[in-house]
C-alpha cells in the first residue's frame, strides 16, 4: 500500500518534521561556558564536572603560533581560540589554522613531452 502526496502536503510533512526534529536536539543542548582558564569562552570541553580535556585544561600556546591570529589573550596566558592543545597542530608541520603562515607556492617542472620538444628544437 502506498500514500500518494501532492506537492503540498510533502512540503508540510517536511517542515513539520523539521521542526519536531530540531526542537527536540535543540532541548538537549546545553551550553557550557568554560570556568578553568578561558572564562566566559564557549568551551566543548567543559561538563558539569568540569573540563574534560586530557590535563583538565586547554594548553598555552607554542612558540610557532606567535604572531597568529587565533591566539588570544586571557589572563592566565595566551591560548588557541581553535584548539585546546596547540603543540599538536604542529607535530605533523605547520598547523593548518594558522593565519600567520603563508604556503610556499609549488611550482613544478611542466613535463615536455621529449619528441615534441626535438620538433620544436629543429624550427
Amino acid at each position: 500500500m502506498s500514500i500518494l502526496l501532492d506537492t503540498q502536503d510533502s512540503i508540510r510533512h517536511k517542515t513539520l518534521f523539521k521542526k519536531i526534529f530540531i526542537n527536540a536536539y535543540r532541548k538537549d543542548v546545553v551550553k557550557m561556558v568554560c570556568s578553568t582558564v578561558k572564562e566566559g569562552q564557549e568551551c566543548f570541553f567543559m561538563s558539569k564536572k568540569g573540563c574534560g580535556f586530557n590535563g583538565g585544561s586547554c594548553h598555552i600556546i607554542i612558540e610557532a603560533c606567535e604572531g597568529c591570529q587565533k591566539v588570544a589573550e586571557y589572563p592566565t596566558g595566551k591560548y588557541c581560540t581553535v584548539s585546546p592543545d596547540p603543540a599538536a597542530k604542529w607535530r605533523m608541520g605547520a598547523c593548518n589554522m594558522a593565519t600567520h603562515i603563508q604556503a610556499a607556492a609549488k611550482k613544478d617542472a611542466a613535463k615536455v613531452n621529449p619528441l615534441k620538444a626535438s620538433k620544436r628544437a629543429s624550427h
